[in-house]
């Protein structure tokens, strides 16, 4: 059984959970629709950020009624760590060589992960795009609401401007070789992690990457932890580290 845990395989999707009961095994649907695509063996880590509903009963329920058992893991957090923490966490654990986040909101469609994934192993890194644009529909693939585009725009600028890297976004649905997230870790909790992560390696002039332009959309039920008092201090961190980066 040790012998079976330690083989490799291709991807390791992480999958985050906060109070995701009514939508997290949509999105493991989700995952696994998308990858049976797909010739590459994976795994999936869930990472329960100690859920105030019953989300570890609803996916411990999920992976025994489907089998899943040795491919899909849950990890249960006592304590609320962040998404930072557990992204991190679940890298080191992971057995991928690549390295995919997808959260447990399922605001991801089968088709925009499938995007991503149809350029596994043509760069270190692939980082998806919405082209948002902010008072026009043509051409924006972003479905969210005014006020999650607008914060997004700004904070797209301003670690362009911090950190010299011209991606056009610095979240979302990145996948990553597998090394490099456990190489170039990051000291963060909150929603900065990704961008922090994605300027931290992008500083190595070797690392490879391209972006690929898929669809987004707000989560179907429940508010959003993003604006948070302790996520937006922890973002302000990460652009600090952001800029002290760019000339360490």
């Amino acid at each position: 059984m040790d012998e079976v845990k330690k083989e490799k395989v291709d991807v390791t999707v992480m999958v985050t959970c906060f109070n995701e009961r009514d939508l997290v095994t949509q999105a493991l649907d989700t995952i696994r629709t998308t990858m049976a695509l797909f010739p590459h063996t994976y795994e999936v880590l869930i990472y329960d950020d100690a859920s105030r509903d019953d989300s570890v009963r609803v996916i411990r329920e999920y992976i025994e009624k489907n089998g899943l058992q040795g491919q899909f893991e849950l990890v249960a957090n006592e304590k609320n760590q962040g998404i930072g923490v557990n992204y991190f966490r679940g890298a080191e654990k992971a057995r991928g060589d690549y390295y995919l986040i997808v959260h447990g909101d399922n605001a991801v469609p089968k088709d925009q992960i499938k995007h991503v994934m149809k350029l596994l192993g043509l760069a270190d890194i692939i980082v998806p795009y919405y082209g948002t644009r902010l008072f026009s529909r043509k051409f924006n693939c972003d479905h969210r609401n005014f006020t999650r585009r607008f914060l997004s725009v700004c904070f797209a600028r301003l670690v362009r401007l911090l950190s010299g890297h011209e991606l056009r976004y610095f979240n979302g649905l990145v996948l990553h070789r597998r090394e490099n997230v456990v190489k170039y870790r990051v000291p963060t909790y909150g929603l900065g992690y990704q961008a922090e992560l994605l300027c931290r390696v992008l500083n190595n002039p070797d690392v490879t990457y391209l972006e690929v332009k898929i669809h987004n959309f707000d989560r179907a039920s429940g508010p959003t932890s993003a604006f948070k008092r302790k996520n937006i201090i922890s973002v302000m961190g990460s652009l600090f580290r952001i800029f002290r980066g760019r000339f360490g």
